[in-house]
């Protein structure tokens, strides 16, 4: 917004110390919106400031989150400049002091160093800079980026509180919250001590550490809050040199499986290493046992890939399997290790993310199958992203999370599970706000636990009549009881006006696995009962919106979650789990045991999965070859003969 609105009456300076700044830089370039001169330097250190036209804008970034580094000083930024100063300060404000009489135009954001959950941004303007607004009048500006009213003067409305948009509530009193509980510690006074206690937690642990250095060499330049480190040279000769990165990586990947850290991997285009956040909120105490773990993983990471006849010690020898348990800051890897093997790519690797179904893939009932929790502490492991996809709708998804947790699988957040009933919640309000009459086929604990209570959502089996008929899990409820009064509604509907209600199919499986291996109709089945009672009186194909399998919904929302379509469904029913993948263009793979027995009743081309296994190992094994044929399943009766 700043750099659209202000930048063009003279050339511009930008100084590229991190990947946002080499952003900036580059949208400058993108938009054409001034001459541009870069001041560019190695990564880890800030660019020389000697030398700068005061007659020139100048844009930097005042803390670099990626890179750790900062400018030392404002200093060489003249008092009496022509130029303005744009300042990216979002990770800046509240954790280190700012000069204001050095900067124009000052960004920041709620949502950084005082953690809040609404990541608004803000902007303000020296008079220097409202001046530059007046002077230039109007420009070409997006309406959501301008910073004037129509006749070129500055829009004082915008800075007083007026948004194009409503911001939210929630996200304004959070930060409200955030300032309370600022100012109970001291002000900004507190809060830059804070940060000054933590950096040191840091700086003592490092400088003791032989393995672990600073990306920021120069203490000058180097941020005090975005602390980040890499593996120095000799240890990178290990293996990262040839590896990218796989030691720092092993050990990020270890962190989160443990549960002691998240993230902290190095940004996307920065060289391998860490990136930790030391802001104001967060505690010395948890820095210090960061640092204990890191030791450990270290330790766990170079036993697990370099062999013992390779590694070169420093006060110590490696820890054993008995003693990984007590973290240490004595190792270090300096030998070059053995060249390994290239390993086969496996089915996973091939993909961004693996979708699971729930029942007859990873649980059956209340526990879960056979090595289900072995292949998720893989992919947890490895970071792989997965998500269980599934038709259960008795529940809410944090509901379903801690009942799948609870058989021993091993999901590590609720944001894991992308459940047909949670897809429906959307629909289901945006219809009650209409003012539409819902009725559920479910128990009404499920249906609260989804979509809250509401006047005009009631159970199916008390309903005298609805607009639509949502179809959530039987679980509690006996829908077979329930079908003479669906039927009923719909048929007097029929005849009152000549058109069926709707139907939010959330839980649309036909058929389900009991647990004694026997087949029992599941919710889906309303839909052809309804119809085939229905044939007789003429009636019209009912309207159904599949929100879980098969239909696109639930596969979309997979596809946002990941942010890619490059996905394996993994399941164990035709109808639902691949039929409903190839329709949202995603591959996929039938696990042929359970109910894909009956496969001869539904089979047709299009249906075919693109890989048929007997069990999940088979992802990992790189036993499994592109577009199996359905026609190679076993058959298997499904009546007797």
């Amino acid at each position: 917004m700043a750099l659209q609105n202000l930048l063009g009456p003279s050339p511009v300076e930008t100084f590229v110390s991190d990947s946002f700044s080499r952003y900036w830089a580059n949208e400058i370039d993108t938009l054409a919106l001034a001459p541009q001169r870069r001041h560019v330097c190695s990564f880890g250190e800030f660019p020389e400031t000697s030398g700068i036209d005061p007659t020139h804008d100048i844009v930097l970034v005042l803390n670099g989150t990626n890179s750790g580094v900062c400018p030392p000083d404002l200093d060489w930024i003249f008092p009496d400049r022509a130029g303005l100063v744009i300042a990216d300060a979002v990770s800046a404000a509240f954790t280190r002091r700012i000069d204001y009489d050095r900067v124009d135009v000052l960004c920041w954001s709620w949502q950084k160093a005082l953690g809040g959950e609404g990541g608004h941004g803000m902007i303000a303007l020296s008079p220097r800079a409202q001046t530059r607004l007046k002077v230039d009048g109007i420009k070409p500006v997006a309406r959501l980026m301008k910073l004037h009213n129509a006749d070129g003067s500055v829009n004082t409305a915008f800075f007083g509180g007026r948004t194009i948009s409503t911001p939210s509530m929630f996200a304004v009193e959070d930060i409200h919250s955030a300032l309370d509980w600022a100012e109970a510690c001291g002000g900004l006074p507190a809060l830059l001590n804070r940060v000054a206690e933590n950096y040191a937690v840091m700086a003592n642990w490092v400088d003791s550490t032989p393995w672990i250095d600073w990306t920021c060499v120069d203490p000058a330049s180097r941020s005090a809050c975005s602390i980040t480190l890499r593996l120095p040279t000799e240890q990178v000769s290990v293996g990262e040199a040839d590896d990218d990165g796989k030691i720092a990586v092993r050990m990020s990947r270890l962190l989160e499986a443990e549960g002691a850290a998240f993230d902290i991997w190095s940004y996307g285009d920065a060289p391998p290493g860490f990136r930790i956040w030391a802001g104001p909120t967060v505690e010395s105490e948890d820095l210090s046992i960061l640092c204990e773990w890191l030791a450990w993983a270290y330790g766990e990471a170079c036993q697990g890939s370099i062999p013992p006849e390779a590694r070169i010690l420093r006060d110590g020898c490696c820890p054993s399997s008995e003693a990984r348990l007590q973290p240490r800051t004595d190792l270090a890897c300096l030998a070059p290790a053995a060249p390994q093997k290239a390993r086969p790519q496996t089915l996973a690797d091939c993909y961004d993310a693996i979708l699971f179904d729930a029942t007859g893939v990873l649980v059956s009932g209340n526990d879960a199958l056979p090595g289900a929790a072995d292949i998720l502490i893989r992919l947890n492991k490895s970071r792989q992203p997965y998500y269980i996809v599934t038709n259960i709708s008795s529940g809410s998804d944090e509901t379903i999370f801690a009942r799948l947790r609870d058989t021993g699988l091993p999901i590590p957040a609720v944001d894991r599970i992308v459940s047909a009933g949670g897809v429906a919640r959307r629909r289901v309000l945006q219809e009650l706000a209409a003012g539409r009459l819902l009725s559920y086929v479910g128990s009404s604990h499920a249906a609260h636990d989804i979509f809250g209570k509401h006047q005009n959502l009631r159970g199916a089996d008390t309903a005298e009549t609805f607009d639509t008929l949502v179809v959530l899990d039987d679980e509690g409820f006996d829908f077979k009881r329930a079908a003479d009064r669906i039927l009923s509604v719909f048929h007097r509907r029929l005849i009152e006006t000549g058109k069926m209600p709707g139907m939010i199919a959330a839980n649309a499986d036909i058929i389900y696995p009991g647990k004694d291996g026997s087949l029992i109709f599941g919710p889906g089945i309303i839909g052809p009962m309804l119809e085939a009672g229905l044939a007789p009186f003429g009636a019209p194909p009912i309207p159904v919106d599949f929100v879980g399998k098969p239909g696109k919904a639930i596969f979309e929302e997979c596809i946002a979650r990941a942010g890619s379509g490059r996905l394996l469904m993994i399941g164990d029913q035709l109808d639902t789990d691949i039929k409903g993948a190839k329709a949202a263009g995603l591959d996929s793979l039938l696990l042929s045991s359970g109910l894909n027995g009956c496969g001869e009743l539904r089979r047709g081309e299009n249906d075919a999965p693109d890989y048929v296994a007997k069990d999940l190992c088979q992802i990992f094994d790189g036993s499994l070859s592109p577009h199996e044929q359905f026609e190679k399943l076993p058959r298997r009766r499904t009546r007797p003969s």
